[in-house]
């Protein structure tokens, strides 16, 4: 499994451009290898109404700040600033396509590490709850399930997660599915995309 993925991010080790004028972000997927599988690192953002993601599961990252060299320099900030965790010190694998949120005018930039050794990630004033999902759970698509999101006055159908009922959705979903693609793609061996962006319709009949 990690082999595949690796595969598949082996031609991906900069961010995607972007044409858009919105503001960027990065955000850090963490895996670890353990009892034979792979597992992803997830918080459980802080109740905040300042932040569009309150109470949301999610992964570690935000805004680029001014003092940010780059977007690697974003996710490191804020892997540090969240879980206690220098990404300086994890292999880094890739970047994945830029996904645009429905909920805040940014671009965002996911970037995915390994760790290469026992790490217990801290929690933070942003990040209430660390929780690590197994890849074999989100590879299973008898675990893809649907909710009901209310948008523009509509309620419109949004693929979703649910592990240790804990509620997984929106561009965390996505981004999600994205690490699906590519470790399936990577185990049948066959060509994956690295162009553009994740769309805002997201994948299948879900939208996120």
């Amino acid at each position: 499994m990690l082999e595949a993925l690796r595969r598949s991010l082996a031609g991906q080790r900069e961010p995607f451009c972007s044409d858009s004028k919105k503001p960027r972000g990065a955000v850090a997927v963490l895996f670890k290898v353990e009892a034979d599988d792979l597992w992803l690192l997830m918080i459980k953002r802080s109740e905040n109404p300042r932040d569009p993601w309150s109470g949301q599961m999610a992964f570690p990252g935000g805004h680029a700040d001014p003092q940010d060299q780059d977007l690697f320099d974003t996710a490191a900030r804020e892997a540090l600033e969240e879980v206690g965790i220098n990404l300086h010190n994890l292999e880094f694998l890739g970047c994945l396509r830029n996904v645009e949120p429905k909920n805040a005018p940014m671009v965002v930039t996911p970037f995915l590490f390994l760790l290469l050794r026992e790490i217990h990630p801290a929690t933070s004033r942003e990040a209430k709850e660390t929780l690590w999902v197994p890849m074999s759970f989100l590879l299973n698509s008898k675990n893809v399930s649907s909710i009901k999101v209310p948008i523009d006055r509509k309620e419109v159908s949004m693929g979703c997660y649910v592990y240790l009922d804990h509620l997984i959705w929106g561009m965390s979903f996505r981004i999600i599915r994205e690490i699906v693609s590519k470790i399936t793609r990577g185990l049948q061996g066959k060509r994956f995309d690295t162009r553009g962006s994740l769309p805002e319709s997201g994948y299948s009949l879900f939208t996120a």
